[in-house]
């Protein structure tokens, strides 16, 4: 089969074109001779902290930190490992001198054995002297809620306990299922069974819940059974940044039907400003060209309403059977 290196290339690519600035990976079955390989080929961008299962590195569990160098400040980040190739927490500056930091999880697959893993959890915590986390996120291989499976059902309920004993302690929320109370998202596909099940899920803390948004999730470029989850978090109290500008879709640039309509204008327009004996605060160049401009986008506008009205309407469709077909 092919490498535990050969998908870096797909990641290196997808956080560029996503804009992620920190990626959270699990079973990534890296060998130290993978780390090296990996800071050879991408350490321009990427910054790779990796934590392997100590007794099968290169077989089992795993888990990364992947920082994009181009979009985050590096210097001071700090990785600390509480239980080698399951559970590691990153701390890096954020904004300012405001710090950020995640738990990253790959729980066990094995219910019965989520006790005592959320114990060490807690307890290794409490050792490193942490502070709570700003977001714990990861595989957890259990859901909390019947509605994050289908068919749905209530999973081991002692593991249920647990996890939500750690995640209480460090005042963390499930802020997707606040935001979508009904809704079902299923981040794995179980091909034995044929079920659906959101494993990946990301905790926030309180302080950030209202501040974390666009929730999104999408199946990765990198060959996985696990679906990739993202959100946009900022500091709260930064000022809110717009859409920005209006700007021409590309897809209209080469409608005949809008460029004959501007052809017209243009002319028109030129003809005006030919015509024009004096100038004052009503009539001048000046006016002519601000009014072509502004009936140009005019007409750009209504175009492109036309031409993605039939676009909207089957993506609307779809998302709705989407809905219907996972709920």
């Amino acid at each position: 089969g092919p490498s535990q290196t050969s998908k870096w290339p797909a990641i290196n690519q997808m956080m560029r074109e996503k804009r992620i600035g920190i990626l959270c990976l699990q079973e990534t079955h890296l060998t130290h001779e993978h780390e090296r390989q990996i800071d050879n080929l991408f350490s321009r961008r990427l910054l790779v902290l990796n934590s392997s299962d100590p007794d099968r590195p290169g077989n089992s569990a795993g888990i990364a930190f992947v920082v994009n160098k181009e979009l985050t400040n590096t210097a001071n980040v700090k990785m600390t490992v509480l239980i080698p190739g399951r559970a590691a927490v990153l701390s890096m500056k954020w904004h300012n001198e405001k710090n950020i930091t995640l738990l990253n999880i790959y729980a066990p697959n094995n219910a019965h054995e989520h006790p005592i893993f959320w114990t060490k959890v807690r307890e290794k915590w409490l050792e490193a002297g942490l502070n709570n986390p700003d977001f714990m996120l990861g595989d957890f291989n259990l859901t909390e809620d019947p509605l994050d499976r289908s068919p749905a059902r209530l999973d081991n309920e002692n593991a249920i306990e647990a996890l939500r004993q750690t995640r209480n302690a460090l005042n963390l929320q499930d802020s997707w299922r606040l935001t979508f109370p009904h809704r079902r998202m299923f981040t794995h596909s179980s091909s034995n069974n044929d079920s659906l099940s959101r494993l990946d899920r990301i905790y926030v803390s309180a302080a950030l819940n209202e501040s974390t948004t666009d929730w999104d999730s999408y199946i990765s470029q990198v060959p996985t059974d696990h679906k990739m989850v993202l959100t946009r978090s900022a500091p709260p109290g930064l000022p809110h940044i717009g859409k920005g500008r209006w700007a021409w879709p590309i897809g209209i640039l080469l409608d005949e039907s809008l460029i004959e309509k501007i052809v017209k204008l243009g002319i028109e327009t030129q003809q005006e400003i030919g015509k024009m004996t004096h100038r004052d605060d009503t009539m001048n160049p000046q006016i002519a060209w601000m009014n072509f401009k502004s009936t140009m986008n005019s007409l750009a506008k209504d175009t492109a309403k036309v031409h993605m009205a039939k676009i909207n309407q089957r993506i609307r469709q779809l998302t709705k059977d989407l809905h219907h077909t996972t709920n």
